[in-house]
């Protein structure tokens, strides 16, 4: 038998040769697949794009201009951040310069930008008609009014009438153009005593047989406050009653009489007189009008926003005395300091605040105290009526001589307070189209009532103050 030897194979060799056994073939059908392959990725990649497409359309994506951290995104931001943090280092300086014993308080967009011992309690003087003012707004209203009254027994053909009586309703700024042009701070927003007399000589009054009678019983008979010195007695206020003319100042005396009603009469003969008006006998006093005398002229303050503008613009402390006294008599129906000073009380405990100490409405007495925070939040609630109420920097009563050519010069509004070892400042720096920037400073010093020791202080305020208005606003900041 014949056979074959079988030899060993080398099995790479032997794959080489499967491959390349028909290589035309080979690559027909690859190159059909490959084409398929792609045919058909196409026509999904295209398909898909058109979708994509189409549901994109309506809206349109943009590239910003500027970056996300870009100032022109936050600008009011970033200005009241810069505005608030100018203003906080200038007053910096400012708490300084103060004693200790005093106190700041600064408020501005809704921030405190200084509290310098702001709830310690200090005398604040005629800072206190800050409170006579709001508590009397809140409980009297704004549009309330004064009206003082002239009845008279029946006036014959000839025009004699035996008595003319005066009904007092406790306006405070009853007073004639003469009187007016010799004060200090004249007299703004007055009730015109030279219209009253007037009106009573239209009416035919031509001679009085009897007397001027004038009826106040309207406030009590108490005409200062207890509290007070007695060197303040007729000089810094008084005496007070329901019927006072020209701050009870009589044309050729040279002092006040004690009965301010009286005083009215002895004053309003004194004028009827020059309009060719006779009165035999001297003013006497009443208690109520006859019934058989009939009204003949009467006369209507300003409303209490005009009032109240005189005794915050002037420092009136008649008028702030005379307004505690109708306090009482509206809420508790009598006219008496007291009774007016429980109507602060009660108003301001209602408000939620600490109560401070008030003997007084004018700020006259030293027994009076406050703190800088409870002025803050009086003028918080009152910031739409205030500013408009308060004296102008260089320009109007107590601050006419204050800040001249200073940056803030007719444009800072405040009420001012002075006593012995006392000065104060509590308004408004207004500023366009912004919040205010409110402010209450006390300072209790020995000497600082004195010009060459507060004005330096006072002047530092304004100047920090006003950086709120030098500050860059939001459009100052947009690139």
């Amino acid at each position: 038998m014949q056979y074959t030897p079988v030899l060993p194979q080398n099995k790479r060799g032997s794959q080489r040769g499967r491959r390349s056994a028909d290589p035309v073939r080979f690559v027909l059908i690859v190159g059909v697949l490959g084409a398929l392959i792609l045919t058909g990725a196409y026509f999904y990649v295209d398909a898909l794009s058109r979708r994509s497409v189409a549901q994109a359309a309506p809206s349109e994506v943009t590239s910003s201009s500027f970056s996300v951290l870009n100032a022109r995104r936050t600008p009011a931001t970033l200005s009241t951040t810069s505005r608030v943090g100018t203003v906080r280092r200038a007053l910096t300086s400012v708490a300084g310069r103060l004693p200790s014993g005093a106190c700041l308080r600064v408020d501005w967009l809704g921030t405190t930008l200084s509290s310098v011992r702001g709830d310690v309690s200090l005398i604040p003087a005629s800072a206190s008609k800050i409170t006579t003012a709001a508590v009397a707004l809140e409980v009297l209203g704004a549009e309330y009014t004064f009206d003082t009254q002239v009845f008279a027994d029946p006036i014959s053909p000839t025009g004699v009438t035996q008595n003319l009586y005066v009904l007092g309703g406790g306006d405070p700024l009853l007073v004639t153009t003469n009187y007016t042009a010799l004060e200090r701070y004249p007299t703004i927003n007055g009730t015109s005593l030279d219209t009253l007399v007037g009106s009573i000589a239209n009416a035919g009054v031509r001679q009085i047989s009897g007397s001027i009678v004038v009826i106040d019983s309207r406030y009590d008979q108490q005409r200062f406050v207890d509290q007070w010195p007695s060197s303040f007695y007729g000089v810094e206020a008084g005496p007070l009653g329901a019927l006072m003319f020209n701050d009870v100042v009589i044309t050729g005396e040279s002092l006040k009489p004690d009965d301010p009603g009286l005083g009215a009469g002895q004053e309003l003969a004194i004028l009827l007189g020059q309009r060719g008006i006779s009165v035999s006998s001297n003013p006497q006093r009443g208690t109520t009008v006859p019934t058989s005398a009939t009204k003949i002229a009467s006369i209507t303050s300003a409303p209490l926003t005009a009032v109240l503008q005189e005794m915050l613009v002037n420092s009136d402390n008649n008028t702030a005395e005379l307004l505690v006294k109708e306090l009482g008599f509206v809420k508790k129906g009598t006219g008496s300091t007291s009774a007016g000073l429980e109507v602060i009380n009660e108003t301001v405990k209602a408000w939620g605040t600490a109560v401070p100490t008030v003997v007084d409405g004018s700020g006259l007495s030293s027994a009076n105290s406050a703190t800088c925070d409870f002025f803050m939040g009086i003028l918080d609630r009152n910031k739409e009526t205030f500013p408009s109420l308060l004296a102008i920097a260089g320009q109007t009563g107590t601050l006419k001589t204050s800040f001249n050519d200073s940056p803030v010069e007719d444009r800072l509004v405040a009420k001012t307070g002075t006593l012995t070892g006392v000065k104060a400042l509590v308004g408004y720096l207004p500023l366009d189209s912004e919040e205010d920037v409110k402010f209450s400073l006390v300072i209790n010093a020995s000497g600082i009532d004195n010009q060459s020791s507060y004005r330096p202080i006072w002047n530092a305020l304004g100047e920090a103050l006003n950086r709120a208005r030098a500050t860059p606003r939001p459009e100052q900041l947009t690139p």
